[in-house]
């Protein structure tokens, strides 16, 4: 049996953010020489699945219309892809379902999934969870999320990876050293660590210095196996008393791409449990990438 090509997918749905997720993930699969697989996702409107179901409030002939628009926005992005001159290899599906599970059920472990970050941030999508937050949590390969309507299609000249020694870090570090050689690209790993009590004490010996060199000793370690990986690899070190979102999402702003690690955890407790990578995915001012760690 043929080894099975690992795809770009996609997920578009008619709006500003989805068409310039669209745009990267076709310049990433130029990049990597793999096809770009479009999707978009037909679902009943939340006023209908909450309490219409059953009521004749929604005909047939009303969900073809809805699956006939969708499909129509995949086929103008399948085309506005082709349109790029990229030389990819470019095909559409649209699915039923809600747009988060969909795309996690349609990718593989050596996919990866690009997606658009959410246009209604706050609170309640803080409780929620976006579709993004979703499918970073829940999918078992690495997922893109490009941030607002502004073209995100230029050479990627920085990656910027949060590193703490855990496997997850572990896991986006080595995706990142792939990504900044593939690119000829600078590779910056950022550590933020925070002193955990700043009040009155009672001792005579100062721990904070002895943190610090822990914390040096963590980026040489990361440094080392860049080295080990990627010879060639440019590469330099942040080290940042922050808190580790806020020294990778610093880093961001002089970046092209930021990397981070997840653990995975699904169900609810994913979308209410705050996290590195999902506030990260919140603020990131450039593409962040969420690698899970190896199981």
């Amino acid at each position: 049996m043929m080894p099975r090509t690992p795809r770009i997918l996609v997920g578009v749905d008619g709006t500003e953010g989805s068409v310039e997720a669209l745009r990267w993930a076709a310049h990433e699969a130029a990049r990597r020489d793999w096809p770009l697989h479009v999707v978009t996702c037909a679902e009943l409107p939340v006023a209908v699945e909450a309490g219409m179901i059953g009521t004749g409030a929604i005909t047939g002939s009303a969900m073809e219309s809805i699956v006939e628009e969708k499909e129509a926005i995949n086929q103008r992005a399948v085309t506005l892809a082709r349109s790029f001159g990229l030389g990819v290899e470019v095909s559409g599906e649209t699915v039923l379902g809600a747009p988060a599970y969909a795309m996690v059920g349609a990718s593989q472990p050596d996919d990866i999934v690009v997606i658009g970050a959410t246009s209604h941030p706050g609170r309640l999508t803080d409780v929620l969870g976006s579709v993004a937050t979703v499918v970073a949590h829940r999918a078992k390969c690495p997922v893109v999320v490009v941030h607002g309507s502004e073209r995100k299609d230029a050479a990627i000249g920085r990656v910027a990876v949060g590193i703490d020694g855990s496997p997850g870090s572990d896991a986006a570090l080595r995706w990142a050293v792939d990504q900044a050689a593939r690119c000829n690209a600078e590779l910056v790993l950022v550590h933020g660590w925070i002193y955990p009590y700043v009040g009155p004490r009672s001792g005579v010996s100062e721990p904070r210095d002895e943190m610090r060199l822990d914390a040096m000793r963590t980026l040489e370690a990361s440094a080392q196996k860049v080295r080990q990986q990627a010879p060639t690899v440019r590469c330099h070190s942040i080290i940042s008393e922050e808190s580790p979102a806020k020294a990778i999402i610093d880093a961001a702003k002089s970046a092209d791409l930021v990397v981070v690690g997840s653990r995975g955890h699904g169900g609810f407790a994913a979308l209410m449990l705050g996290s590195v990578s999902r506030t990260v995915l919140q603020h990131s001012p450039v593409p962040v990438v969420v690698v899970r760690a190896d199981d």
